[in-house]
């Protein structure tokens, strides 16, 4: 008859069990991983918001032109914040609700509105902009009521002898680019990239990048 006794199966088992020593060195490996992982699941999450907002703003980009399209090339009037007006009398209306029809339109083919609501929602807007203003982006309220492609400053005077008011004045006006002219942006710098503003554009063109540097 061959009895067992109790202190070999003992023996055995601690030869199979995790000792606390070796568990928190396995833990400590693990936390070590994570942190090493933890800025680059950091950048690619980022990157991943800056691209969701580029495209936001370039189907609001088509969202516009669709809007000119319908009234006669003329942009639409809208408050650069609506929360406060430029004239609390006499408000302008919301970008978001102007172009509600259209971006819906230029996300899904269809008129139907919820469908590109989200659109003015920047996924990094943790400025509550889209709560507050129902867009996080901002609207060039200079270029309410101008052609889309074609935009140029109020008229000004120049002195022709500086100094010199008796020198005689000259009237101007500058036409810019539509490539280079800003139509919606981000409210804040909701994208961080130093040394640049950390904000996003979409111009006049259709084009959307970076906003330059100042």
């Amino acid at each position: 008859m061959n009895l067992l006794s109790p202190e070999p199966r003992s023996r055995a088992s601690a030869r199979c069990a995790f000792t606390l020593v070796e568990l928190l060195v396995v833990i400590a490996i693990l936390a070590v991983l994570v942190g090493l992982l933890m800025p680059t699941l950091g950048r690619s999450k980022s990157s991943g918001f800056n691209a969701a907002c580029v495209n936001n703003l370039r189907q609001l980009g088509i969202a516009t032109r669709l809007y000119a399209d319908d009234n006669r090339e003329r942009l639409p009037s809208a408050e650069i914040l609506p929360t406060m007006p430029v004239n609390p009398a006499k408000p302008l209306p919301r970008i978001c609700d102007i172009l509600a029809n259209y971006a819906a339109r230029s996300v899904s083919g269809s008129s139907h509105v919820s469908g590109g609501a989200t659109v003015f929602k920047c996924p990094n807007d943790r400025a509550g902009r889209f709560a507050a203003e129902g867009s996080s982006y901002e609207w060039n309220a200079s270029l309410n009521g101008h052609r889309i492609d074609e935009t140029r400053t109020d008229t000004a005077f120049l002195l022709l002898e500086k100094g010199n008011l008796s020198g005689g004045v000259t009237n101007f006006v500058v036409v810019l680019s539509p490539d280079t002219v800003p139509m919606l942006l981000d409210y804040e710098n909701f994208h961080p990239r130093p040394p640049k503003s950390g904000k996003n554009v979409v111009f006049m063109d259709g084009h959307v990048a970076a906003l330059p540097k100042e």
